[in-house]
């Protein structure tokens, strides 16, 4: 009689955990929350994918089990996107091609509220600007938008991301420039900075001396080409 009591309780407090999930749109699906398995279907409906063969993978309940997608094992949340082009466009254009990604990146990407990592490196996103809104992914540590073909002003909002270790928003060409680097002295777990070619003009030398001295940065060579 005992058991059968304490099998009800743990039965109770299932039902109220799974209800909870279930009101918060938190519900699984596999091992994938469908909240963010939503979110990013819609970042697949926003991208275009050259060979239609990058994201083919991602089709069915369990995105955790789709191309590029990493989630934590105990709860399913999606901690990390890696859709980087392993090909450079200067070496083998026909390979870089096929798994070439562009088109828009939308705002949905922001309801993966637990997402530590974003690669999204060597694929052209058409001289768009970085999205202004990759500042409320307030998880992330690493974000990796090298050779994207992003253009214009690097928004100041991605000073937001007090979390994030490991920066790269270099390229091969200088279209992204910044007004002043004020923004960076909130990046206070920052320890790996690159922005090679990003015009930097219009910052003064002394000030960037003197923010280098208060963060424990690797910061490359900016003129290096790699």
């Amino acid at each position: 009689m005992e058991k059968i009591s304490i099998l009800g309780f743990l039965l109770v407090i299932l039902c109220l955990i799974t209800r909870d999930l279930a009101c918060k749109g938190e519900t699984l699906e596999g091992n994938c929350l469908r909240a963010d398995r939503e979110a990013l279907l819609d970042l697949k409906n926003g991208l275009k994918d050259s060979s239609n063969n990058r994201l083919s993978s991602w089709i069915g309940g369990n995105c955790c089990q789709w191309e590029g997608i990493g989630c934590e094992n105990n709860t399913g949340v999606v901690i990390s996107i890696d859709l980087h082009n392993p090909y450079y466009l200067e070496e083998a254009y026909e390979n870089w091609s096929s798994m070439n990604l562009s088109g828009e990146i939308r705002p949905s990407l922001i309801e993966l509220k637990y997402l530590r990592s974003l690669d999204l490196s060597g694929n052209s996103f058409e001289h768009i600007p970085i999205p202004k809104f990759f500042g409320s992914l307030k998880n992330l540590q690493y974000l990796n938008l090298s050779n994207c073909g992003f253009k214009g002003a690097i928004p100041p909002t991605l000073g937001n991301l007090s979390n994030l270790q490991f920066l790269d928003l270099s390229s091969i060409e200088s279209q992204l420039f910044v007004k002043n680097l004020e923004w960076m002295t909130n990046l206070v777990s920052l320890r790996h900075l690159k922005l090679n070619y990003v015009n930097l003009s219009m910052v003064g030398s002394h000030w960037m001396e003197h923010q280098w001295q208060l963060f424990p940065i690797k910061v490359p060579n900016m003129a290096s080409k790699h």
